[in-house]
Formats: C-alpha cells, sequence, structure tokens
C-alpha cells in the first residue's frame, strides 16, 4: 500500500498536475456545490427564465384597453369671396374659417378582452411548464456529465497507478535482460504493455477533456479552469433508495409531474384559449364617435354622435376557427403521445436501472479494494519468476477490467438515475 502511494504522489505529480497547472486554475467541487454553481449561474437557465416575465408582460398588454382616436379634419386653410361669414371661436380667432373633430373609442364585443387575457394567462402557464422542462432537461444531463466525469477520473487514477507498476516491472526486465536472465521476446511483450496503458491514458485524457469543456459550459466557468469533482455520497445507499421505488409509483410520479407532459397539456389550453379568441373575432366590434363641425352644417357649432361597425357578409373568420379548432385536436393528440412516450421511457430506464444494480451488487468491493495491492504482488512474483509472462498479462487484464466495470456500473446507475428524475419530475 505504501509503494501505491508512492506511486500516485509521483505520477501525479509527473501527469495530472502539469496538466491542471497548464490551465491557470483547478476548481474542486463535492458534487452538491457543483450542482448549486449549476443552478445559478448555467445561462440558459438564466435566459430561459426571463420567458416568464416576458409572458406576464404580455398579460399587462393584453389587459389594456384600446387607445381613443382624435382626428381633426377639414381645416379651412385660406378664404376668399365666396367664403361665408362666420364668427371666430373666440376674440378674432379663426374667424370666417371651418374644421371638423372627431373623437372615436373602439368596444370590444364578446368578452375579446377577457378572452384575450385569458390567452395571455394560458401562454404563460405554458412557458413556465417549458421552462421548467428546460430546467429538469439541464440538471439530468449536468448529473449525467458530473457521472461521466467521476468515472474518467477514477479510470485515469487507476490507468496511472498501472502504468507506474508497469514502468517499475519494465525497468527490472531491462536490467535482467542485460544480465541474460530473460529473454528479449519477454521484455517486449512487457514493453507493449506500457505503450497500451499509456495509449489508453491518452484516449481517458481526450474523453475527461470533452467532459470537462461541457461540465464548465453547464457551469459558466472560465476556459483556463480546471475541474476536479468529488463525490462525498455512498453508492450503496444511493443504490439502495433507488430499489425503494416500484415502477408504478414512477409512473403515476410521471403522470403528474413531468414536465414535458405539463407542456404538452398547457399548450393545448392555449390552443382552447386561442379558439375561444377566433370565435370572439367572428363578432364585429363597436366603435363609437363623438363629432364637432365649425360652420360645416347647418348650425356653425355642430355636435353629434355615431356608431360603426363592421357588417359580417364576407368575412366571418370561419377559416381562423377552423384552424383553431384543428389545433386543439393536434395538441390533444400530442398530450396523449407525450404520456405514451415518457411511460414507454420510465419502464426502459427503471429495467435497465435494476439490471445496473445486478450488475453492481454482484461485483465484491472487498476484492475490488485489494486489486491494487495485488497487482503490485503479482508484478513483485513475476519479477521473482514465481509465475510466467502469460500468467501476469492475464492477471493483469483481469484487474484492469474489474475495476473499470465496477466505474462503469456506478456511473451507469448514476446516469439512470438522472433519466428517471427528469422523467418523472422528482428527486429519486
Amino acid at each position: 500500500m505504501y509503494l501505491k502511494r508512492v506511486l500516485f504522489l509521483f505520477l501525479y505529480l509527473a501527469v495530472i498536475r502539469p496538466v491542471a497547472e497548464a490551465q491557470t486554475d483547478t476548481v474542486r467541487y463535492a458534487l452538491p456545490d457543483a450542482e448549486k454553481v449549476f443552478l445559478e449561474n448555467n445561462l440558459s437557465l438564466l435566459a430561459g427564465k426571463l420567458d416568464i416575465p416576458i409572458a406576464e408582460a404580455k398579460i399587462l398588454q393584453a389587459k389594456a384597453w384600446p387607445n381613443p382616436t382624435l382626428t381633426v379634419d377639414n381645416i379651412q386653410l385660406y378664404t376668399n369671396g365666396t367664403t361665408e361669414a362666420t364668427p371666430p371661436l373666440f376674440g378674432n380667432f379663426w374667424r370666417d374659417r371651418t374644421f371638423s373633430a372627431q373623437l372615436e373609442q373602439l368596444i370590444y364585443t364578446a368578452r375579446k378582452r377577457k378572452k384575450n387575457i385569458d390567452l395571455e394567462t394560458s401562454s404563460k402557464d405554458l412557458a413556465a411548464s417549458n421552462f421548467l422542462d428546460v430546467l429538469q432537461s439541464l440538471k439530468a444531463d449536468f448529473r449525467q456529465t458530473e457521472a461521466s466525469l467521476l468515472y474518467l477520473q477514477q479510470i485515469q487514477g487507476d490507468q496511472l497507478l498501472q502504468l507506474g507498476v508497469v514502468n517499475t516491472l519494465l525497468k527490472a526486465q531491462q536490467a535482467m535482460l542485460k544480465q541474460g536472465n530473460i529473454s528479449q521476446t519477454e521484455m517486449y511483450r512487457i514493453k507493449a504493455l506500457q505503450i497500451s496503458l499509456q495509449s489508453d491514458i491518452n484516449a481517458t485524457h481526450e474523453d475527461l477533456t470533452a467532459q470537462q469543456e461541457h461540465l464548465k459550459n453547464l457551469l459558466a466557468l472560465n476556459a483556463n479552469v480546471y475541474l476536479v469533482l468529488e463525490d462525498p455520497t455512498a453508492n450503496a445507499d444511493m443504490v439502495s433508495e433507488l430499489q425503494r421505488h416500484p415502477l408504478q409509483e414512477l409512473l403515476t410520479q410521471a403522470t403528474q409531474h413531468n414536465a414535458g407532459i405539463m407542456a404538452a397539456q398547457r399548450q393545448k389550453d392555449v390552443s382552447v384559449a386561442a379558439l375561444s379568441v377566433e370565435k370572439a373575432n367572428a363578432v364585429p366590434d363597436v366603435t363609437l364617435n363623438a363629432n364637432y363641425e365649425r360652420a360645416g352644417n347647418v348650425q356653425n357649432n355642430f355636435m353629434g354622435v355615431g356608431v360603426s361597425m363592421d357588417l359580417p357578409f364576407f368575412n366571418r373568420n370561419k377559416g381562423n376557427i377552423k384552424a383553431a379548432q384543428l389545433a386543439v385536436q393536434q395538441s390533444d393528440l400530442l398530450e396523449k403521445n407525450k404520456v405514451n412516450e415518457v411511460n414507454n421511457a420510465v419502464v426502459k430506464e427503471w429495467t435497465d436501472l435494476h439490471k445496473a444494480i445486478g450488475l453492481y451488487e454482484s461485483i465484491d468491493t472487498d476484492y475490488l479494494d485489494k486489486l491494487d495491492t495485488m497487482v503490485e504482488g503479482i508484478s513483485r512474483n513475476f519479477v521473482n519468476r514465481n509465475i510466467s509472462l502469460l500468467e501476469f498479462l492475464d492477471f493483469f487484464s483481469s484487474f484492469r477490467d474489474s475495476k473499470q466495470q465496477y466505474y462503469a456500473a456506478i456511473k451507469n446507475i448514476s446516469m439512470k438515475k438522472a433519466t428517471l428524475n427528469y422523467l418523472t419530475g422528482t428527486e429519486l
């Protein structure tokens, strides 16, 4: 175990630390802290959240009454010999001249104002559901990226330790080759193992930096930051908690809380409200007006009132009403389809989750804890010629696969949990 720690410290100083320091700042987050930063700083969430006050502003606008219209017309610019004598308005102003003025006010009929307010209110509820869907979707993406990055960090750590063991073994083999105690072919097999490990480390590093890039985008972190995640949770506790939720419970929660289903329901409400508005638009609005005419009628100062409205002979808004009716039918079908999609996805993810849990529980963690020590032990046994080269390579490959399968099982459980949280709209 002491040798393991020494090797890890050496490889950290030689490989991991220079990579982190090449980027100006290393940031360490426990998973709950990282999620808090994500919820506070994610730019997509901050932008999406503005859809709700935008919708509220549209409700405010829908509540406004139409403005009255003032028209001043027929202003007489000059007089001539045919102009009739007309007294001034006041003093000597506007003598022998005419003009007219009209004040109009549009009056909505068929409760159009209330129905437009209802439409914008439904649109606001839709915006809230859409934002919740974006939030839950991004949260699932964030947690899955966390799980992938943790997995790659663990794999990288093990690969560096294994490379250290192989490097030490290779030096010993080179010394034994000079003494004529082993064949060159045997040493080349160890050299091939070293190259294979280095190649795996490079591939892991590329995957790790890709996950780093995505996670830093989600956290809105500076490009120069090197991100390290720490998981304080117990995997056994997470698995035990997940097993407490039967499938039927998850299906019920999905129907009630899935943001996509809620958005489909709100879209149906918007379509119904839009149909109500279109039916109301078939009823003509009324315009009231008050008129004043100066010296243009049977009296010098004429005042009168009037009313106007469209006559619905040619356009009764039938096309828009039909389109709105079809939109209601469409939104109803889309809602049913969304419910079906979500329920099928829940069944799939629940089934896959329990398969992943079964694999996780089949792995002996005590065996895994001893693997690093066993790798060092078989290396010594190989150097001491207690086991053959083929036995050493077989043991080494089996140990590597066992650790990776264990880490992969934990990653898969975390990713399935994140997907189920999104589908059910809850925190499992």
